[in-house]
């Protein structure tokens, strides 16, 4: 006698796609490595290129700087170099997170996610640039004022590449505003009047967020790092209307 299957009978077998958590761990694992090898190419790479990085760090303080270690030389080398290379390498740890949370999104073509990289790498380089060459300088100049004519500053360079880097990572992230937004906005639709509307909201987060990255408490101090903020929310609405407006119209051709 013939036994009869039911028809309903899901399968048990595990799609190739679907991974389990390990896996993933593993992958991400990989995938670390790969950009930590990148880095590490590229830091060696930037050492070559030190002095030069160097002066380019050091030039909107406009004074030397001291260390008070034996190894303080030995470090500012091995920061700058290693800056160097986060830089350069940015690319390759963009790509490597995105391709980790592609199935997430569905199939997506390599074409975009290069797209996305490249898109994202260059805003980087333009908040680094923003950031060194309209925000630093104003920065050092206002706080170097404090003390007065009595009183000569002798800062060390810990302290100062502290400072200077964290602003230039700052700015980068920031500067993925736009992007990050487009990218929603594509997934899920936003509503510019509620983003107009939130705005009230984005400029109060926006002081909390300098109050807590700038080193001092001063209003001025933390009204240049937010105003920058502020501009690339209201860039980042501007082109999601615009973004909206385009989906639109193709959708009625």
């Amino acid at each position: 006698m013939k036994q009869v299957k039911p028809q309903n009978q899901k399968r048990l077998v595990k799609s190739p796609e679907e991974k389990t958590f390990l896996e993933h761990l593993t992958e991400l694992k990989n995938r670390f490595f790969v950009w930590l090898l990148f880095l590490l190419m590229f830091s060696a790479l930037g050492y070559f290129f030190y002095p030069t990085i160097l002066n380019l760090l050091v030039k909107p303080l406009g004074r030397p700087l001291y260390y008070t270690s034996p190894v303080g030389g030995f470090e500012v080398v091995f920061n700058t170099s290693l800056f160097f290379g986060f830089v350069a390498s940015l690319p390759i740890l963009l790509y490597q997170l995105i391709v980790f949370v592609r199935p997430t999104f569905g199939k997506t073509p390599l074409t975009s996610i290069l797209r996305l990289v490249i898109s994202s790498f260059i805003l980087a380089i333009l908040g680094i640039t923003a950031c060194y060459l309209l925000i630093l300088p104003p920065s050092l100049n206002f706080l170097g004022q404090f003390g007065g004519s009595e009183l000569t500053a002798l800062i060390s360079t810990n302290d100062y590449f502290s400072f200077v880097m964290k602003y230039l990572v700052c700015f980068a992230l920031i500067f993925q505003m736009p992007l990050i937004m487009l990218t929603i906005n594509r997934i899920n639709k936003l509503n510019v009047k509620s983003l107009l509307i939130n705005f009230r909201y984005v400029f109060l987060a926006s002081f909390i967020t300098s109050a807590i990255l700038t080193p001092t408490p001063d209003l001025i101090n933390q009204t240049i790092m937010a105003a920058p903020i502020l501009f690339l929310y209201l860039i980042s609405v501007l082109l999601v209307a615009a973004s909206s407006r385009s989906h639109k119209a193709l959708a009625k051709t």
